[in-house]
């Protein structure tokens, strides 16, 4: 990919998710699975919102609550059985879709899914079947869930891999989206000139087009 694929890239994501207005220019939670499994949750057909709103005023009011690193998933497993604490800490009775149960609760029974399997902390995180099923395995949970989990957390599965592929393809007005060592280069190359890491350009990027994917489907 040359200079020029890199700047077109740049010019259409100014233009369609600029820096000052789109959310989602973070590197997602690495190194902290809980985050990252509250976050799938709660930005379900909802307002993302900002720092101190929506979903991450979900996680500050966890992060407080448990005045640790958020990197053990037995801390919200814990509240399966009884979530109404989780809820209390939270502050938010959104529901699933589908309207099964509430988003907090989910989160607990997926939270003690994966531990009963040793997925714990971010370094047992894989995509693998067996920590997908667990996780979609909770009412109002589903792959786009697993996806948006693991992605958070750096894992990249072949789903979120194909949505950035399919962004970059759109933005250069390719015929075919580009191959897998060409997408990182380009990742790469943006992210070197927006003076930003890999995996937050990658974010923000996998964030919007799985957003505008979203809208189509919904036509």
């Amino acid at each position: 990919m040359s200079t020029a694929h890199v700047r077109a890239l740049l010019d259409h994501v100014a233009t369609e998710l600029p820096r000052e207005s789109w959310p989602h220019w973070t590197e997602g939670w690495p190194h902290e699975i809980e985050a990252g499994l509250l976050d799938a949750a709660f930005s379900a057909r909802a307002t993302y919102g900002m720092p101190t709103t929506g979903v991450r005023a979900v996680i500050t009011r966890w992060r407080d609550h448990r005045a640790a690193p958020l990197d053990d998933l037995t801390a919200l497993a814990a509240h399966a059985d009884e979530p109404e604490d989780l809820l209390a800490v939270l502050n938010n009775r959104q529901r699933v879709p589908g309207n099964y149960t509430t988003k907090a609760e989910a989160v607990a029974s997926a939270a003690r899914s994966l531990t009963e399997l040793g997925c714990t902390t971010s370094a047992d995180l894989r995509d693998d079947e067996a920590q997908r099923n667990a996780l979609v395995a909770a009412p109002g949970f589903g792959v786009a869930t697993w996806e948006c989990f693991t992605m958070q957390l750096g894992v990249r599965t072949a789903g979120s891999h194909q949505l950035v592929c399919d962004f970059l393809g759109e933005a250069l007005d390719l015929e075919t989206p580009p191959s897998a060592a060409e997408a990182e280069d380009l990742l790469a190359a943006a992210a070197a000139r927006l003076e930003i890491t890999p995996a937050t350009f990658t974010h923000a990027v996998w964030r919007y087009q799985r957003a505008q994917r979203r809208v189509a489907g919904a036509r």
